[in-house]
């Protein structure tokens, strides 16, 4: 579910310029022809029972791929030549394992550095929650700006901490910033095969999810191979890392 604003100022360069249509996650990364309701987040989270009962969205129907206009065409011109192709080169390969093994509770995976620059993934991942968020989100986390928009700083501070997952069932994530009592300052989206998880300002690891912030020291790392250790779970409701199967939701509605 995701809310939408109208405003002429570029997420990323903060600039007042045209703005261009971005999709996030990346139209070539299964997200060509996504079909999205747009609604009031504190909509849905006060009316998440009528939702998920009646499964009837009052709402207009979009189509064409889930993003928005937030960016300029240089941004996304910027975005699209550097990151996209290593975000839809390990979405590939974790969809195709997915749907190789359905049953699949999580995975031990290798990747070789040829494979995919894992610093250039994190990246189109910071730029995802810049997109999907309000504009006051980044002007609020410059530093989160600089690092995207230099491709090759490795430099973020320990205020911001990024988590992956395996998602394909339950429902999309919409990656809004918002505050829990026990991870602090959280942005969650999940669209298949990943679920990814921001976090601000919280110097705890959350353990259920695996964490690539290390990913922004790719390039000074020595290994030719990187193992990630990646659990599935699935996205039934607004709540931050609720990961409660679809039978477990049910039971507290029916």
């Amino acid at each position: 579910m995701f809310m939408r604003e109208s405003k002429n100022i570029c997420r990323l360069c903060l600039e007042e310029k045209e703005l261009t249509y971005e999709h996030y996650p990346p139209k070539s990364a299964f997200n060509k022809q996504t079909q999205f309701y747009s609604i009031d987040y504190s909509d849905y989270a006060k009316n998440f029972r009528d939702y998920h009962t009646d499964g009837v969205i009052k709402s207009k129907i979009y189509q064409g791929g889930l993003g928005d206009y937030v960016l300029c065409e240089d941004c996304n011109n910027f975005l699209g030549i550097t990151y996209v192709r290593d975000y839809v080169k390990f979405a590939k390969i974790c969809m195709s394992i997915l749907n190789q093994y359905e049953d699949i509770k999580g995975m031990a995976l290798t990747l070789k550095r040829n494979e995919v620059n894992l610093k250039y993934f994190l990246k189109q991942v910071a730029s995802i929650f810049i997109s999907c968020n309000q504009l006051y989100f980044a002007e609020d986390n410059p530093e989160l700006i600089n690092f995207i928009r230099d491709k090759d700083t490795p430099v973020l501070s320990d205020r911001y901490r990024f988590y992956l997952y395996l998602n394909n069932e339950g429902q999309i994530k919409n990656g809004l910033h918002m505050f829990t009592n026990l991870y602090g300052g959280i942005c969650e989206f999940t669209f298949a095969p990943f679920g990814i998880v921001l976090n601000i300002d919280n110097p705890n690891r959350i353990d259920t999810i695996y964490e690539m912030t290390n990913f922004k020291n790719y390039d000074n790392l020595t290994s030719d191979k990187f193992e990630l250790l990646l659990n599935k779970y699935p996205s039934y409701t607004p709540v931050p890392l609720d990961f409660r199967s679809k039978n477990e939701v049910d039971k507290i509605f029916l």
